[in-house]
């Protein structure tokens, strides 16, 4: 078993996590060696020895290399005979069923009691270096998916960090008195930044949902080409640039209804302010017009549906050609 628990205590010399299980499996290789001298004392391997040796085991650099319990593994092959054979047979057979080795179909079709002891042999020292491979191919992934991980993260904090400082500019009084020096009435018509932002929100929490939902599944290259910072980046420019669209579509009365905002003074109007005093029951609030709330939306919709912003374009060429 070389699947490790990252979370694991330390033992007595340090190890944890990946050095443990590597620990772990050391020693079920030294006992599986040692129960064969007890049944076969003439029967050594010198190079199985010297892997086994404290001096190896004990080093830390040897603690994730993996090759040195997968060699053991190897020359161990060599040593069954019999119904040892069969059951080392057998429950390799299991490992590699449990942890998806591709070629386990093939092998199994293989598989024949009949066979000779070194037909076994081979037939299971293929199937252990494949399950060796399964192995280092998932060890890659968890790294990979850690990193993306942290990668989401750190782009998850910065955006809010973004959104933070947006919503802490608008509510201070300063700005509000720069922006009615400004020469344009309607804010959301040059404050598109605001727009775009949460175009790239959307694309954001669109590539973290499918992560979270798919990183299990997702192979090394899955995870470098769909996570990478260049691909994540370009993805939150699509997300950006849809929603500006967007923004203009709804602007030019190309689409509406009740789930979108409406201009307020008609053709020539833009979406009036973005801020509002509700007053109503209670004490009377500032906070985001019914039209700024809605923009945010369907920008948010624009940048997390990689296709809603393409139908909608299609749907208004189609209507345009009656």
């Amino acid at each position: 078993m070389q699947d490790t628990d990252s979370n694991a205590s330390t033992d007595s010399m340090g190890r944890r996590g990946e050095e443990r299980a590597w620990a772990a499996h050391m020693a079920g290789l030294r006992a599986s060696y040692h129960r064969h001298l007890v049944q076969h004392p003439a029967k050594k391997d010198l190079r199985i020895e010297a892997l086994l040796d404290q001096k190896i085991t004990d080093a830390p650099e040897n603690w994730r290399n993996w090759e040195i319990p997968n060699e053991i593994e190897i020359l161990l092959v060599q040593l069954k005979l019999g119904p040892d054979l069969d059951v080392a047979l057998d429950s390799a057979f299991l490992t590699a069923e449990k942890i998806l080795v591709p070629s386990f179909g093939i092998l199994n079709k293989r598989r024949d009691g009949t066979q000779s002891d070194e037909v076994k042999q081979a037939l299971l020292a293929k199937l252990l270096r494949d399950t060796h491979n399964r192995y280092a191919a998932r060890r890659s992934e968890r790294a990979e998916r850690a990193l993306v991980a942290k990668r989401m993260t750190y782009l998850g904090f910065g955006l809010t960090g973004v959104i933070v400082g947006v919503f802490l500019v608008l509510g201070t009084g300063w700005f509000a008195v720069a922006v009615e020096k400004m020469p344009f009435t309607d804010l959301v018509k040059y404050n598109l930044i605001v727009t775009t932002f949460f175009g790239f929100l959307g694309a954001y929490l669109s590539r973290l949902i499918a992560f979270q939902n798919t990183a299990v599944k997702l192979s090394v290259d899955d995870l470098e080409n769909g996570y990478s910072w260049h691909f994540l980046m370009v993805r939150l420019l699509v997300g950006g640039l849809s929603s500006v669209i967007l923004y203009f579509v709804i602007s030019g009365h190309l689409i509406g209804g009740e789930l979108f905002p409406a201009p307020e003074n008609g053709a020539t109007g833009g979406f009036g302010d973005l801020w509002t005093v509700h007053n109503g029951d209670g004490m009377p609030y500032e906070g985001p017009s019914a039209n700024f709330a809605k923009l945010i939306v369907w920008c948010f919709i624009a940048g997390f549906s990689e296709r809603f912003l393409p139908d909608s374009l299609s749907a208004l060429e189609a209507k345009s050609r009656g």
